[in-house]
């Protein structure tokens, strides 16, 4: 009357209890991702760490875009429809890590599929086209007192204002 007891309950046939033996023959498909292995130009057997986010490239002119093989046509239409600034997300800028080298390096980086990459140096003309970094030369609105004194700190910039 109270609840079912383990001698009360049915008891199945072996056949319904066990797995098919087709599917107990092959393992189970596990579907994780893999992690991108990447490896030093240098030293090709050494793998290579981020120590740094992507910095995606941009592209703004025709010219850039007819060199990665579209049609001057195409290339017009292409960054009219984007508002003039086209993002790319398969090529960015990164910087990794070789232990082999003992350095760190600034990389140009080109998805060719989701696993498969491919690494060379960064030009100069790449800085002006990524997203997010800091030119060398600094923001041209800003005078030069203002980098001074930005980079003045502790006591040396301290002691020009003394008056105070």
């Amino acid at each position: 009357m109270g609840g079912d007891s383990i001698e009360n309950r049915a008891v199945l046939p072996a056949e319904v209890i066990l797995a098919p033996e087709s599917s107990t023959s092959r393992p189970r498909s596990r579907r994780r991702s893999k992690r991108r292995e990447l490896h030093c130009p240098v030293h090709p057997e050494q793998k290579i760490l981020s120590v740094s986010p992507k910095h995606f490239l941009y592209l703004t002119e025709v010219g850039q875009l007819i060199v990665r093989g579209l049609s001057r046509r195409r290339a017009d239409e292409v960054l009219a429809a984007y508002n003039q600034v086209l993002p790319l997300t398969d090529e960015w800028l990164e910087c990794f890590w070789c232990d082999t080298c003992a350095s760190s390096t600034w990389w140009h980086v080109k998805r060719h599929d989701r696993l498969q990459h491919s690494l060379t140096p960064v030009h100069r003309d790449l800085w002006l086209q990524a997203s997010r970094v800091v030119l060398a030369e600094g923001n041209p609105t800003i005078s030069e007192f203002s980098r001074r004194e930005a980079r003045a700190v502790g006591v040396r910039g301290l002691r020009q204002y003394s008056f105070l």
